[in-house]
């Protein structure tokens, strides 16, 4: 028989069922707990990109889950670091508000004393938490449940499902299978609401699974077909999202692209426009990158639209100023073979826009390899031509080279004016003569001399030539070679004009006068040609006679050998009297021009007046008699520009008594009854100037209340009538400041003068200046108004004067900073105040980088600067020599080199650029007055005269 059983008291049967009932209890409570909380990281997860591609999340096993399990219960640890890195998140953000300020107080801190040494603004090291948080370790609890293992599904980096040995998760493909199938089927249904849930399907599958990258061919196919379904739809900014989405994944087939229809997405971009007609800036932008879209291989697919799309493409971006991506658009549309069109379109295009140096390079690179039709030949060309005299000739070889070897249509002849013009610019470039010389004698042994209609033109250009270098020889040798081959020559007025400015140019006068003479009879059906040669001619007497003898020499040439009146000729007498102040011989020459048939309006009579005032020196009664006299010739003669050259002249001459002043304002501009802000402007800085303070302020708050709009030119003026009234001036300006700050006007300009007109009429100690610095910046930046870079440089300066070298630095940083510069040479003054401090602080490396920055900034050619670097050499050369003088010495000498060469440079280009704009104008006042060309003996040539427009265009 078989021992008894051992029977348990009751007292642990108890037990045993109170431990099973609440073990049961707290494991179904856990296990809910742990399914909710992992829900909710499951949603963390799906939001962070990163984590999302990360190795180490992709296919957990079940030490994963193990892990998970044990982080569910650091629950109170991980709040804490949310909590932590919002509060960081916060701090960061308003730290970076208050990084101006904090800099500013920490530059202007009066503390610091002026040193020698150079220094830099020192960042505080950032604060250390007083209770750093544990590490996980640290606080993680020991495991109790490792005897007793709960195997709880754990959600991995794609969402797939684990649970210890027995696997229910679907693989990758299954899950991007199914999401083809539920956006196909919604976009295959017509339920309402459809196409927004397949597009958050999409957007969602591409963000989870592919993190917009590098999508395959069926997820592709889908979003073609979603993006199709969105244009039928009319949704064109989804159907947008979608295809870019696509493009930015990564390069896509060709058939892949267009099965999107981009085309059409890409015309509604260009329909979208503002209120004035013109196509928004964003729109272009998402436009133009649809269509440079990247392709694995070279396209081959040529759609129709694809060249109108791309020119209306073109041009949009063209007048949005977006140049960098116009050559991509070109090549895109090049690539699918030869279009002659379309490249000889672009390139008449750059033509108009300035970009000369693009419109050669495409003509020698594509279009002179073409077969272009004879219009778009012509028109082309026109352009390649004019873009090489933009380019002063740069090229001008190359592209009559390749004229020669293009495949010409019709029958292949060239246009005379081709080559004269490319003439001119290869002599305009360096002005070598030899060279143009040996350029001619290529032309006439490569046979191009006989491909044209009228082969003497070039011949007489080079004449030109010849007499603008003086090379006498060259000029008789190039006449009897012209008139050798072609005996009509003999009586051309545009050669013998060139023959008497040559006797003009040696001071043949009485050589100069039988030339016209025989001129005159030769001069029928060429009177341009004739006037035009007196203009050149009267150029040289000009500029070595008095007034007197110029004018006697004008009405010579126009009473006794019948030269009309040119306008030239006007302005270059009356400009002539204004140099040498004879106001009584100015109005008589106004009136004799007035009655040979010169038309005394805005455009004639302005620029006398400018440059009598500017280049002349006239004082304002002299001015106001010449201004005097042209109203009476012609009363309406005045606008607006008249209006602000006599009204400058005013402000700025001397007060004569017993003389009234004309300001050329309406008179309700003084009483500040006019919203129109330039003349409440003119009008204030009249009072201004005439030390009534109290009166400008006036005229702009009664502008304000008629109704005039914020100008913060006015606003300026309105701040530094305020400062210079007796009364209270600082509120008052503060008070004007305030006011139009609350209404949300830009009042950077008036703080800006109101803080350098404080700091320039401070007299106090040094101390106390930095603090008046300080406070006035934190006074406005309290107010969300940025403190402008220049008031910045400014106080850079009187740092300077005050021996404070060790702030200048750290001041023109941060103005550098706001001006969004990279380097310090932004402005005059910051170059200005560097050079002043780098020498008192013998900063070698400083200085060398400060002028290498400046040899590569705008400033490289500019006056002031120029005058600076001089000042900093006497400077230096005053102490002893030896050590860092001589190495600043030879930094300032060779930079003063660099400028002093580049200066020369500029001004060569500025003439340049005056006589082919002075060249333009002629052309247009020649083409506006209708020249009858059938009586024209040249009706295909023109010529290249820097001065005036002898041969006519055909």
């Amino acid at each position: 028989m078989p021992p008894p059983l051992p029977v348990p008291s009751k007292v642990a049967i108890n037990a045993l069922r109170g431990i099973a009932l609440g073990t049961s209890c707290a494991i179904g409570v856990i296990v809910e707990d742990r399914r909710r909380r992992i829900s909710t990281l499951r949603t963390v997860l799906s939001n962070k990109e990163k984590l999302k591609s990360a190795k180490q999340y992709h296919g957990m096993a079940d030490g994963a889950a193990l892990q998970l399990d044990e982080s569910i219960f650091l629950e109170d640890e991980l709040r804490l670091h949310q909590l932590d890195d919002r509060t960081k998140t916060r701090n960061a953000s308003l730290n970076t508000e208050s990084t101006t300020t904090s800099e500013l107080d920490d530059i202007l801190d009066p503390s610091s004393s002026p040193t020698t040494a150079q220094t830099e603004i020192s960042i505080p090291p950032p604060m250390q938490k007083k209770n750093p948080t544990p590490s996980l370790e640290s606080v993680r609890p020991t495991a109790t449940f490792s005897q007793t293992r709960i195997n709880v599904p754990a959600i991995n980096a794609h969402g797939a499902r684990q649970t210890g040995k027995t696997t229910v998760s679907r693989t990758r493909s299954e899950v991007l299978d199914e999401s083809i199938r539920t956006i196909t089927s919604i976009l295959a249904g017509v339920e309402n609401g459809g196409l927004d849930r397949a597009l958050e399907n999409f957007f969602e599958t591409s963000r989870s699974y592919y993190s917009f990258k590098k999508f395959d061919e069926k997820w592709i196919a889908v979003s073609a077909q979603l993006s199709r379904a969105c244009q039928a739809e009319g949704r064109w900014d989804d159907a947008s999202k979608v295809l870019t989405t696509t493009i930015n994944a990564g390069a896509l087939d060709e058939s892949q692209f267009h099965a999107h229809e981009p085309l059409s997405v890409v015309k509604f971009h260009l329909r979208q426009v503002n209120e004035d007609g013109r196509c928004l800036p964003e729109a272009i932008a998402s436009a133009t990158h649809i269509f440079l879209a990247t392709f694995k291989d070279r396209p081959q697919m040529k759609v129709a639209e694809l060249e109108s799309v791309a020119r209306h493409l073109f041009t949009q971006n063209l007048l949005s100023y977006r140049f960098a991506v116009l050559h991509n658009i070109y090549w895109r549309v090049i690539c699918y073979g030869e279009n002659v069109a379309f490249t000889g379109w672009v390139i008449q295009k750059l033509y108009q826009y300035g970009d000369y140096k693009n419109a050669v390079k495409y003509f020698l690179l594509n279009y002179s390899k073409m077969n272009p039709g004879v219009e778009c030949y012509n028109k082309t060309v026109d352009c390649v031509v004019y873009s090489v005299e933009g380019l002063r000739g740069l090229k001008a070889r190359q592209v009559l080279q390749s004229l020669e070897k293009m495949n010409r249509p019709g029958n292949g002849f060239l246009r005379s004016r081709w080559i004269m013009r490319l003439l001119q610019a290869h002599w305009r470039r360096d002005k070598d003569f030899p060279a143009v010389k040996k350029f001619f004698q290529q032309v006439i042994s490569s046979g191009l001399l006989k491909k044209v209609n009228h082969p003497e033109g070039p011949y007489r250009t080079m004449v030109e030539i010849s007499v603008k270098a003086g090379e006498n020889h060259s000029i008789i040798s190039y006449c009897k070679a012209v008139i050798q081959k072609y005996p009509d020559m003999a009586s051309d007025v545009a050669l013998r004009g060139f023959l008497a400015l040559a006797l003009a140019k040696v001071g043949d006068w009485d050589g100069v006068l039988d030339a016209f003479t025989e001129m005159r009879a030769l001069k029928c059906l060429q009177e341009t040609q004739y006037d035009d040669a007196f203009v050149m001619v009267l150029k040289v007497f000009a500029d070595t006679h008095p007034v007197a003898e110029v004018r006697d020499f004008v009405l010579k040439y126009t009473n006794d050998l019948g030269v009309r009146m040119h306008l030239y000729t006007a302005t270059l007498v009356a400009n002539k009297y204004g140099e040498c102040h004879d106001i009584p011989g100015f109005s008589s020459w106004l009136t004799y021009c007035s009655e040979t048939g010169v038309v005394l309006d805005s455009g004639f009579c302005n620029p006398i007046l400018h440059n009598c005032r500017t280049k002349f020196g006239l004082s304002y009664n002299e001015l106001r008699e010449i201004y005097l006299e042209m109203k009476r010739l012609n009363p309406t003669f005045a606008d607006d520009v008249t209006q602000r050259i006599m009204s400058q002249a005013a402000m700025t001459g001397k007060r004569v008594t017993g003389s009234k002043k004309i300001y050329a304002l309406h008179k309700l501009a003084y009483t500040g009854r006019t919203a129109n802000s330039r003349d409440v402007y003119e009008a204030m800085n009249q009072e201004l100037h005439k030390g009534r303070p109290a009166s400008a302020i006036s005229i702009y708050k009664r502008a304000l209340n008629f109704g005039m709009p914020s100008c913060r030119h006015c606003l300026q003026l309105a701040v530094l009538a305020a400062l210079r009234s007796h009364q209270d001036g600082t509120n008052s300006a503060l008070s004007i400041i305030r006011k139009a700050h609350a209404q949300g006007d830009d009042v950077n300009l008036a703080v800006s003068t109101f803080i350098k007109f404080q700091l320039d009429h401070l007299r106090t100690d040094v101390e106390d200046v930095l603090l008046h610095m300080r406070n006035m910046t934190r006074l406005f930046e309290s107010l969300d108004i940025i403190i402008d870079p220049s008031v910045l440089t400014h106080m850079a300066m009187i740092c300077v004067k005050m021996g404070h070298f060790n702030k200048v630095l750290p001041l023109c940083s941060l103005a550098m900073d706001r001006a969004g510069a990279k380097n310090f040479c932004f402005s005059r003054q910051s170059i200005r105040a560097l050079l002043m401090a780098y020498e008192k602080l013998r900063d070698v490396e400083g200085m060398r980088k400060l002028t290498s920055d400046l040899l590569a900034s705008r400033y490289a050619a500019d006056q002031h600067v120029l005058l600076y670097l001089r000042a900093s050499r006497r400077s230096i050369q005053r102490l002893c020599r030896g050590g860092y003088v001589d190495e600043l010495l030879d930094i300032l000498d060779s930079t003063l080199d660099t400028v002093t060469r580049r200066r020369a440079e500029t001004r060569m280009t500025g003439k340049a650029m005056a006589e082919e704009t002075l060249r333009i104008m002629q052309d247009a006042v020649a083409n506006l007055e209708g020249i009858n060309k059938d009586y024209l003996q040249y009706e295909d040539d023109e010529a290249c005269s820097d001065t005036s427009r002898l041969v006519s265009v055909a």
